[in-house]
């Protein structure tokens, strides 16, 4: 992975280079050809007498250097910003909106640096994100996301823990074409340094392992918008439901995963609705069922029902329509038989269904944002669906032991599927775990700031219904027992924007994790995040 990282500098440095020698390029000498005027090239008669040329004089010496021309002209360069090269008429509204949303409609997104080379947009973004969080218990790092809460009574649940971090900064990188014939063609890829976590504190804090967050390629068409690459799942329609929360988003109770997809999509707009439809082809939760998982989405946005929010506190605040949307995910599982040398396996089929919705309760629009209030929420009901929960995992459940009458002595069950997603009990009898989810939050704009200071409250909870089946022989012993029956969480925080590419954000959160046994394990959370955006 270091690779990667001296990779990306040399890219960026690369390109600073070349918009200076592209910049710095003399023009070149004017052609001197045979004397004579050239038939084939007579210069059209001026408009105005004033407009003749001069009587001939010696000719002057080539031109010096040049500047790019503003905004990037054909076959020039420049460092620019997608407002001003929107601003110019170098890229259309569409084009500016799409590349907004691209860059998860960042703070200051509509002014990341822009380099324009032969036409061709290249947009340098990201931020820098400081991290301080407290959690009373030894159960999360920069996140608790939906991990189970250490027990009370045990070493890790009755001491607390400190985090400085600065691994969720990011940078990525936006390259597009210009638009022919109303088709829109771009690829992005982008990155944070959550990678793979080292054994040593040293290693894991100071120096973090670069990751690959999205990269994808996009066509947007008049007939049909096409995506190829890994982004965001469709299933939840994330990210366009997250919660504003200074825990990082992904909380208890909310969808959250990217992954690997063939996704098409269309928008229909009328007069006050606009529709969204879309379908996704996504990988496999397990590979071994040689069948992508299937995804497809309707979303209904009010056009004349605005409200102002943010969706996670690394977004820009906007003027956003009501919303609703059900989406839909089917996934298919082929599970090796219960043994030790497996021969054969049982299919399963899994999925959900998720329902989200913005609702602004009290409405703003770009003239008036004082008091604006909104309410943000989600519903999930799914089986075989783990993974689409951040740090979710096993929860606890496990493959039983396989009788040692059928099992040679060592010998255990290989499967061949992600903890989690399904689990054998002791008689043989196999399930896909079940999960309902639910979160809800607000956000809250007092008077006389513009949307810059805010105020958010969220919760969340999930829950399984079959988790209890499946977590062995010692899932009641209060000491022993590890598997979830639910979990809750409640967080109030608030932000401020010092600067149009600063944010600072606190707040507080209480996560209740209930296990199958009875224990309940609490964890008090603290956060401070800081945020510097390009």
């Amino acid at each position: 992975m270091p690779s990667v990282s001296r990779f990306t500098v040399c890219a960026v440095l690369a390109l600073r280079v070349l918009a200076h020698e592209a910049s710095a390029q003399p023009s070149p000498p004017p052609d001197r050809g045979p004397a004579g005027p050239d038939p084939a090239a007579q210069p059209a008669p001026p408009a105005d007498p004033a407009d003749r040329a001069p009587p001939a004089v010696p000719a002057a010496a080539p031109p010096g250097p040049t500047a790019a021309p503003a905004g990037g002209a054909a076959g020039g360069s420049g460092w620019t910003s997608l407002r001003l090269l929107r601003d110019k008429g170098v890229i259309s509204e569409a084009e500016y909106a799409s590349a907004v949303r691209d860059l998860g409609a960042m703070v200051g997104a509509g002014e990341a640096t822009t380099l324009v080379v032969s036409k061709l947009a290249t947009t340098l973004y990201g931020y820098v994100e400081g991290n301080m969080f407290y959690d009373s218990t030894q159960s999360c790092q920069e996140f608790c996301g939906n991990a189970q809460i250490q027990k009370p009574g045990t070493y890790r649940g009755d001491h607390g823990r400190t985090i400085f971090s600065p691994r969720n900064s990011r940078f990525g990188v936006r390259i597009a074409a210009p638009e022919t014939h109303g088709i829109r063609v771009s690829g992005l890829i982008e990155t944070d340094f959550l990678g793979p976590t080292t054994t040593t504190e040293q290693g894991q804090w100071s120096n973090p392992v670069l990751r690959v967050r999205h990269a994808y390629v996009k066509l947007d068409t008049p007939i049909v918008d096409i995506l190829i690459g890994q982004t965001w799942n469709l299933f939840g329609q994330q990210p366009n439901y997250f919660v504003a929360s200074v825990q990082r988003p992904g909380i208890p109770g909310q969808l959250f995963a990217r992954t690997s997809q063939l996704k098409l999509g269309k928008t229909l707009r009328s007069h006050g609705v606009t529709t969204e439809l879309a379908v996704a082809a996504n990988r496999p939760p397990q590979e071994d069922s040689s069948t992508p998982e299937g995804v497809a989405s309707v979303r209904l946005l009010f056009d004349g029902w605005t409200g102002l929010h943010t969706g996670s506190l690394s977004s820009a605040v906007a003027i956003q329509p009501a919303s609703l949307a059900v989406s839909g995910d089917l996934r298919k599982f082929r599970i090796a038989e219960f043994s030790a040398t497996p021969q054969t396996g049982h299919v399963r089929i899994g999925g959900g269904v998720a329902f989200d919705a913005y609702l602004p309760i009290i409405p703003a629009t770009k003239q008036a944002k004082a008091n604006a209030l909104s309410l943000t929420g989600e519903l999930a009901i799914g089986s075989g669906t783990s993974d689409t929960y951040l740090a979710l995992g096993a929860a606890g459940t496990r493959n039983a032991a396989i009788p040692s009458a059928t099992a040679p002595a060592g010998l255990t069950y290989p499967a061949n599927f992600d903890p989690g997603l399904a689990a054998y009990d002791a008689t043989g009898h196999l399930e896909l775990i079940k999960w309902t989810s639910y979160v809800v939050g607000l956000d809250y704009y007092p008077p006389g700031m513009d949307g810059r200071l805010g105020v958010v409250a969220s919760y969340g909870h999930i829950e399984s219904s079959n988790a209890g089946k499946f977590g062995g022989a010692q899932v009641m012993d209060p000491a022993l027992g590890s598997t979830r029956d639910h979990e809750s969480m409640i967080e109030l925080g608030g932000f401020v924007d010092p600067t149009s590419a600063t944010r600072i954000a606190a707040g507080g959160a209480v996560y209740s994790d209930r296990y199958v046994d009875g224990t309940t394990a609490r964890n008090y959370a603290l956060g401070l995040v800081g945020w510097l955006f390009f």
